[in-house]
Parts: C-alpha cells; structure tokens; sequence
C-alpha cells in the first residue's frame, strides 16, 4: 500500500496529503485514523485501511445520494453466491481482462506495468477474478458504497471509498481502467468518463461492459424494477452509437464497441427470479452460458444479437 498511496490526491482541490504515519503532520486526528489535504485541510477517514475519500459529496447530490441507497439494498444480491448473474459475470470478466492486457506472460509486450483501475468495483468480482487466475496485478478498487467496499477484499491492492465523478487519484497516474457494469449506474457518466481520462497515463487502456439497450427488454425491465429498491431512475442502458459517443466524450480514442453476450444475461436474470440458482448449480450453469455466448460470438466476441455492450478505448499521448 505504500507506494500505491502516492498515487492519491485529494478529491477537492488534488492538493497532497499527510497519512497518520508522517510524524510532520501536526493534524492531531491523523493519529486516530485519517488523513488530511495538505491544501484544503479536509480531513478524510483511514478505516480498515481504507481511505473514505467521498465524504461530503452524498449530502449535495440527491441523485448520488439515491444511488448510495440502491447499492446498499443491493449488497446481498451481489455477494449471493446462489445468484447465476453473480457467477456469470466472473465468466465474462477474464475476456475484459484480457483486452487491456492483463492476461499475457508478465514482462510481455502488451501486459500491464503498474496500477490497474477497477471502476466502481463493488463487492470486487474483478479482484476475486483476478486472485483466481493467479494473476500479480497493482490493482486499485474504487468504489462510494462502504458497505459493499467491506465485501471487496481479494485480489486487491488497495481499496478507496470515493466518488468516480471526484477521482482522488493523480493526472496519469493509471495505466489501465476496467468499468464492468458501473457506468449506467453513475447519474453523470459524462463527468465519470472525464475523470477516468484524466487519471489514464497516456497509451493506457480503457474497457467498460454495460446493458445494450434493446426496446422490449427495457420496457420489461423497467415493469418488474418499478417497486425495486436496489434500482434508481438513473439506471439505464445503452445504443452503441451513444456507448461510442460517451466513451469518446472524455478525449479517449474509442478502438470499438461490439455487442457481446446474447444469452446469459437474459437467461441468467431469469433463472435466477425462479431461484433455480439456489439448487446448487449456480456456477456450471453460468459457465454454459457464458460458452454458449462464446460460441454464438466467435473469435471477435461480437454478435448482432448481443444484449451487453463492450468498448475499448486508448488515452492517446
């Protein structure tokens, strides 16, 4: 964690700031677990050794706020092991992995040298994913939800509780980013995706995965959430031509966006109303319909028919 905390700034004003460890910082709440911006003087949480970076933001954003509540009433659907969306998506996160990189021989031309952003990372899917496959990655989880950070302890090397649209990390700092399913949560993902590029040194990668949107399952969707507490009204899908455009708006090149996965979110979401999950074969039934998928896409991972979208773009230098 030490040299990873060099990368943080404060998410205010990006001043630098003093950890409890730094016998110069005269801060006396430093010695009872915070941090404090050197500039502003805001004074930031240390607990469990996370460092609880979007306090104040909550309180003067109603939609932020909104969202903060969905994921708290989400939390135990997420961390459901029983859940087949659960097991689906950890099929579906080695293919992210491998389009920034994160696959190959260490040392390799291609392979990722230094911190790994994991956007909105939740309960840490992509850090379980990542400890799995054995892979020795810098990588950073963020995330505004504390309670679903408590979850995200595997394969990371640190965890932050902060605002993607206030990033508390340094301009260029970052040398890949993943946003799995998060950008249709964030109530202003223009201003997430500004962030993301800041924080992109350049040549990095940037891949993001969201629901494509299609007008008769968005219309269902949007019927059988309409009392559910784990959704807000900013939850939403994409078209490609507006996923290309959003991942465009930051100043990243957009390399492509494909329609991937025309089966298993569909099937999974419905299986897993019934509770078919629960009987105890959650995960090989993830896994044929993660195969399935695969087989319909082909090598380029695209089909017509996708019902998720993926993009990859590049922070040029």
């Amino acid at each position: 964690m030490t040299a990873l905390r060099d990368l943080l700034v404060c998410p205010r004003c990006r001043g630098e700031l003093a950890w409890p460890d730094e016998a110069a910082a005269p801060d006396a709440s430093l010695a009872s677990g915070a941090l404090a911006c050197r500039s502003c003087r805001f004074v930031f949480p240390l607990r469990d050794g996370v460092p609880r970076m979007s306090d104040g933001y909550l309180a003067g954003d109603p939609r932020m706020e909104a969202e903060w509540q969905a994921q708290s009433n989400a939390r135990a659907l997420y961390v459901d092991q029983q859940l087949i969306m659960n097991q689906w998506e950890r099929e579906v996160l080695p293919h992210l992995l491998g389009w920034i990189g994160a696959l190959g021989e260490p040392g390799a031309p291609g392979t990722i040298d230094g911190p790994v952003l994991d956007v909105g990372c939740g309960v840490g899917h992509l850090g379980d994913v990542v400890a799995t496959l054995g892979r020795d990655l810098e990588l950073i989880g963020l995330d505004f939800q504390a309670e679903l950070l408590a979850e995200a302890r595997r394969g990371y090397q640190l965890l932050i509780e902060g605002d993607v649209q206030h990033l508390p990390l340094r301009d260029g700092s970052i040398r890949a980013a993943i946003a799995s399913n998060s950008l249709h949560h964030f109530p202003d993902p223009e201003l997430a995706m500004r962030e993301i590029a800041r924080v992109l040194a350049p040549g990095a990668p940037f891949v993001a995965y969201d629901p494509r949107s299609v007008p008769a399952l968005d219309a269902l969707k949007k019927l059988v959430r309409r009392n559910d507490k784990a959704f807000t009204e900013d939850h939403r899908s994409f078209e490609g031509g507006e996923y290309r455009r959003l991942l465009g708006s930051s100043g990243l090149r957009v390399i492509e966006v494909t329609r991937v996965d025309p089966l298993g979110p569909l099937v999974a979401t419905g299986l897993d109303y019934l509770r078919f999950g629960h009987l105890g074969v959650a995960q090989p039934v993830a896994h044929y319909l993660a195969e399935a998928d695969r087989r319909l896409a082909g090598s380029r991972w695209d089909t017509p028919f996708g019902l998720m979208l993926a993009g990859r773009a590049v922070k040029d230098g």
